[in-house]
Formats: structure tokens, C-alpha cells, sequence
């Protein structure tokens, strides 16, 4: 029997929300644009759940825009920058794939982009105030990085930006990649006066293929397929109403047990450091990290000890899931850091969520023991 440390990746369905789904395809069969009776119930249940999500993020749901997943709220974001004048984007070097991608691309036609060290996997507020221009249009710093389980300093960094705005008059648009904060600490979208912000459904026990996309100026959206004029016009398509319904109900249960978890998952945390410190090997994630995720550097390279741990029953990642497929991309973050190459090479993954148990940690670090002990 496999036991799961890679939750940073995906999360397993949870029960409570695999049958809201079910119970939200089988009682809402209409399509939400529809304006028959059966449309408009499905309306009714699409907006009832918008407003319970909106709630628990402490925000309007007018701010509120489901996609198909977090790579689709960002390039939602970054896409509607096409409609703008071109500037200078500043992004932390430690973002993930689907906020780089995007200013590759934008930089091929025509923005400035300006990528600040993330020093131990933090952004200094005085780095980022210090990279702004009159000309920045944008600054991109993630909530909680995927790798490390590194918790940015979200609202010190806006606040920046703000003062910087004042200063120059100028208005500069803050987006937080926020999938692995939901629900796991404290976000404050309103309190942190972030402009856009994304989640995944399936990070914290939801289906696949649902996401969200927080926009503080809605209207500063436009849609990538504008067909159809769904969510207020800003993303075309027929909403996923049983995705979103299963979205409502895993955040839901994060929220009601988000503190227990927090302390449980923090103590195997501790565990876990305590035990492979003691093995000789070396901690990457800060002490102050989201304690859900812990990178460590293994003794081999991190696919041929992964390879080696799932031999023994255990999946973790040898990085960020995405970057499996984009070779480099995790060592990229970690030599943004500071890690050597050579080192990052090395850095294995655990990430835990609700349902790790004290057991599984125990074993993992059992089977950490027999590998490098022989």
C-alpha cells in the first residue's frame, strides 16, 4: 500500500465533496445560462455557491471568477495585460511556471520584465519598493511557494507597492499566486489589498479541473474565449456548476478544521525535521514555512531517492509536480534562493495535507533511515 506525501501536487477528493458533486450533477441537470426553469435553478445554485465562497475569503463575489484550474486564473490575469500599455512587470524568481510563462511571452512583445532574489525564499519588501519605476505596471510575488512551503510576506509587500503608487501617482497592479495558501493560512485578500489572486479546487481536496480567479477591479478582466459570456462576461464557456459545488464544500471543511489541522500538521512537521535532521541530511524550507510542505536535500539525486522511496511505499516529489514535465524548473526556484545547483539537484518534496496521519510520517521517516543507513 502507497502512502501519499505529495498533497503540494494534488489533493485525494474528499468524500464530503465527491458527493456534493455527484448530488449537484443529479439535482441541477439544467445549464446555468439557460432560461428555462431547470437553467435558472442551476443559476440560482451557481451564484448561492459563489456567495458561500466569497464569504469564507471574506470578499464580494462580484470579485469572483471560476475557471478551469489556477493555470487558467493566472493566464486569465496576465492575458487581460494585452489590453493594457506596455510597462515593466517585477516578479519574484521563485513563481511558478504558470506566472513565468507568461512573462516570457510577454517580454517577446514589448514589456519590461525585472526579476527580484527571493534571499532564504523571501522577497525583501525594501528589494521589491527598490525595482519599482514610474513605468512598473505590474508585481507578481507568490502567497506560498511550492517548493519550500515559503510564506511571503503578501501584505508588507503590497503595502510597498501602495506607498510607491502615492509617491508617483501611478496605480501598479499586485497578483498573488495563492494554491497553496487557501485554506491553509491565514489569507487575507481584502486585508492584503491585493489586485488578483488564484486558486486550485484540487490542492485542497476538490476535483480537478476547477478553479478561481480573485480580481479586486473585475472589470479590468478580459476574457481569453469571450463566447458565450459567462461569468459576467469575463470567461466564456458553461460553468462547471458540480465542480464548483465540490470546490465550496472541500474549502468548506478546510476552513471549519483549518487551525486543528494547522497545529496537527505543523507537529509532524517537526517530526519530520527533527528525524532527518538527525540522519545528516539538510532542511530547504524555512523554519517559518507552511507547514504542509518540507524540502529537504537528499543524499542522491532527488529521482533516483524518489524512485528509491516509492519502492518502499511512498510518494514524494522530487519538486514542483509541473516541473516533472519542464525539466530545471524546481532547481531554478531553489538556486533563486541561493542553493547551489549542484545541491538543488538533490531536493526532494514531502508535502502532507489532511489526511496524513502520525503513522505515515513515522514510516517515511523509517524508510529515510534504512536508505541512508543501509
Amino acid at each position: 500500500m502507497e502512502i501519499y506525501f505529495d498533497n503540494a501536487a494534488t489533493t485525494p477528493l474528499s468524500q464530503r465533496a465527491a458527493k456534493t458533486y455527484i448530488e449537484t450533477a443529479e439535482l441541477y441537470p439544467g445549464n446555468p445560462s439557460s432560461i428555462h426553469r431547470l437553467g435558472r435553478k442551476a443559476k440560482d445554485e451557481l451564484e448561492r455557491r459563489r456567495c458561500h465562497i466569497a464569504s469564507m475569503l471574506g470578499v464580494n463575489e462580484r470579485n469572483l471568477i471560476f475557471t478551469s484550474g489556477a493555470t487558467e486564473s493566472i493566464s486569465l490575469f496576465f492575458s487581460s495585460l494585452l489590453w493594457m500599455e506596455k510597462g515593466t512587470i517585477v516578479v519574484s524568481r521563485i513563481e511558478h511556471e504558470a506566472v513565468t510563462s507568461w512573462t516570457t511571452y510577454l517580454k517577446k512583445i514589448g514589456w519590461n520584465i525585472v526579476k527580484i532574489k527571493a534571499k532564504g525564499g523571501f522577497v525583501s519588501p525594501d528589494e521589491l519598493y527598490s525595482s519599482l519605476t514610474p513605468d512598473t505596471k505590474v508585481v507578481a510575488v507568490m502567497a506560498v511557494n511550492n517548493v519550500t512551503g515559503a510564506i511571503e510576506d503578501t501584505k508588507g509587500l503590497v503595502e510597498c507597492v501602495r506607498k510607491y503608487e502615492k509617491e508617483n501617482g501611478k496605480k501598479i497592479l499586485f497578483f498573488s499566486d495563492s494554491v497553496q495558501a487557501l485554506g491553509k493560512t491565514g489569507l487575507d485578500l481584502k486585508g492584503s489589498d491585493v489586485d488578483g489572486a488564484s486558486f486550485s479546487a484540487h490542492k485542497i481536496n476538490g476535483p480537478r479541473g476547477v478553479g478561481l480567479l480573485y480580481a479586486k477591479n473585475p472589470e479590468m478582466i478580459r476574457p481569453i474565449a469571450s463566447a458565450g459570456g459567462q461569468e459576467n462576461g469575463h470567461r466564456g464557456g458553461t460553468e462547471n456548476l458540480p465542480g464548483v459545488a465540490a470546490f465550496d464544500e472541500a474549502l468548506t471543511e478546510w476552513m471549519e478544521n483549518r487551525e486543528d489541522d494547522e497545529k496537527r500538521i505543523g507537529e509532524y512537521n517537526k517530526m519530520l525535521r527533527k528525524s532527518l535532521s538527525k540522519l545528516g541530511l539538510e532542511i530547504v524550507s524555512p523554519e517559518s514555512a507552511s507547514p504542509y510542505i518540507l524540502s529537504v536535500l537528499a543524499p542522491l539525486p532527488s529521482e533516483v531517492f524518489t524512485r528509491m522511496l516509492m519502492d518502499k511505499g511512498f510518494c514524494v516529489s522530487s519538486g514542483s509536480a509541473c516541473s516533472n514535465n519542464a525539466k530545471g524548473k524546481s532547481e531554478g526556484i531553489l538556486e533563486a534562493m541561493g542553493i547551489r545547483n549542484e545541491k538543488a539537484k538533490r531536493a526532494i518534496r514531502i508535502s502532507m495535507g489532511r489526511d496524513t496521519k502520525e503513522e505515515d510520517v513515522i514510516s517515511l521517516c523509517k524508510a529515510f533511515g534504512e536508505l541512508i543507513n543501509g
